[in-house]
């Protein structure tokens, strides 16, 4: 019986300091948005400049989660859960839809560098960009990349340390690098 009240505080003082993460985020950016039901843990780097756009609608987000919209970029996440130390980088746009399960560490970026033989450094080339879409009941494995230009179709699976770079098949599942379609 203690450890049921003893864990029930803490469960309502992290509620608090999410709302309070919240407040602060919606305040601070002109640009998010983040509903009140969502859930923000503890060391999350989230970032919206540039003229981006961010909108969070009942969304979990682990501890440690980096979310960033740059570049007039676009990341739209609804209904979803987000596992610890996972990196969503957007300078176009990322949409992930409703009953997404990403697992910890997973990286989904929607650009790359510019990478020309030249005296000029990587850092001031710029980027290739391309959206990324991920469709409803998708589950994303640990350790998963996802790159630009990828549309991962509704009630797949992404095994565990994927790299993902082409466009995947709903009701599908697939793993390696490149991910491959295994069912």
């Amino acid at each position: 019986m203690f450890k049921r009240f003893y864990r029930s505080i803490f469960t309502v003082r992290n509620n608090f300091y999410s709302k309070l993460r919240i407040i602060h985020l919606n305040l601070k950016y002109p640009k998010i948005r983040i509903s009140t039901n969502c859930y923000i843990g503890k060391n999350c780097n989230i970032l919206c400049m540039d003229n981006s756009q961010l909108i969070l609608s009942n969304v979990y987000i682990s501890n440690n989660v980096t979310i960033n919209s740059k570049n007039e970029g676009k990341i739209i996440i609804n209904d979803s859960f987000i596992g610890q130390f996972s990196v969503i980088v957007a300078t176009k746009s990322i949409i992930i839809e409703s009953g997404v399960a990403i697992a910890e560490m997973v990286t989904i970026r929607d650009q790359n560098h510019h990478h020309n033989l030249s005296d000029k450094l990587i850092e001031n080339q710029g980027f290739d960009t391309a959206p990324i879409i991920i469709r409803r009941n998708v589950w994303v494995g640990a350790k998963v990349t996802i790159l630009k230009n990828v549309e991962i179709g509704k009630n797949s699976i992404i095994g565990a340390h994927s790299l993902v770079n082409k466009s995947m098949e709903e009701n599908s599942v697939y793993a390696g690098i490149p991910a491959k379609k295994i069912k």
